[in-house]
């Protein structure tokens, strides 16, 4: 069955009240797991809402809140300072983010940790991608749509599952919610999708994020979908009573 993770990213603003309460609505939702971002130590000027630091704390009591619920955490990160600042803390998986495809001191540390390690793939090509892949066997790879002014090319999914010959998770970062359903018919093994809270605040993932009002509902239907494909195979069923009504 395909995984569900609900992207955080940034859209807590800063703020931890807002941010558990994101973390609280995905939980709630039948998302398999929640992710965040912690950006490059440069980032957090204070400039913008999200470019505020939140404590550790936070996270701490954010995974333990999460792990009673059987669902898993992990981080987008940046640099190698994130994971150093969370050894010892219970991350379920690392997400690299699409710029920084090319760090392999990042990589190489991530992987170090024996958790589970998505590389996004923003707009490299088969053969960069392959090249990560025979350079870092073990990690995952994520085909990314960045805009609904690039082609989402999802049949990437496909290819990419062939050329790697392994599993290829899809993360959407286009305002068209409905490529979803149409990922899902690709069998990827996970999908990456942003939330927000519903009100009027400007959230940097904002065009391309679900509100929180509307997880539970988007998560039942993709799995309705996923359900709906079947297996291929057409066999005589019994005919539905109400045909001879």
């Amino acid at each position: 069955m395909i995984k569900y993770v609900a992207e955080i990213g940034v859209n807590h603003l800063g703020n931890s009240k807002l941010g558990f309460k994101l973390v609280k609505a995905a939980a709630a939702s039948g998302a398999d797991a929640v992710s965040m971002q912690i950006l490059d130590d440069k980032d957090y000027d204070y400039k913008k809402p999200w470019r505020r630091r939140i404590k550790k704390d936070f996270y701490i009591k954010v995974i333990k809140f999460l792990k009673k619920k059987k669902i898993k955490f992990g981080f987008g990160i940046y640099d190698v300072n994130a994971i150093n600042e969370f050894k010892g803390v219970e991350v379920d998986f690392w997400k690299i983010i699409s710029y920084c495809f090319y760090k392999d001191e990042l990589i190489k540390e991530a992987l170090k940790t024996k958790k589970d390690v998505y590389i996004s793939t923003g707009v490299s090509s088969l053969q960069e991608i392959k090249k990560r892949s025979k350079k870092f066997p073990k990690a995952k790879f994520i085909h990314t749509t960045l805009s609904k002014n690039i082609s989402s090319n999802l049949f990437a999914i496909k290819a990419l599952k062939k050329s790697l010959k392994k599993n290829i998770s899809y993360g959407l970062h286009s305002e068209v919610l409905e490529l979803i359903p149409a990922a899902i018919a690709l069998k990827p093994e996970t999908i990456f999708f942003y939330i927000k809270n519903d009100n009027k605040l400007f959230y940097p993932d904002n065009e391309h994020a679900v509100n929180v009002d509307k997880i539970k509902e988007k998560i039942k239907i993709w799995k309705f979908i996923e359900f709906s494909l079947g297996n291929g195979l057409k066999r005589k069923l019994k005919t539905p009573s109400w045909v001879f009504e």
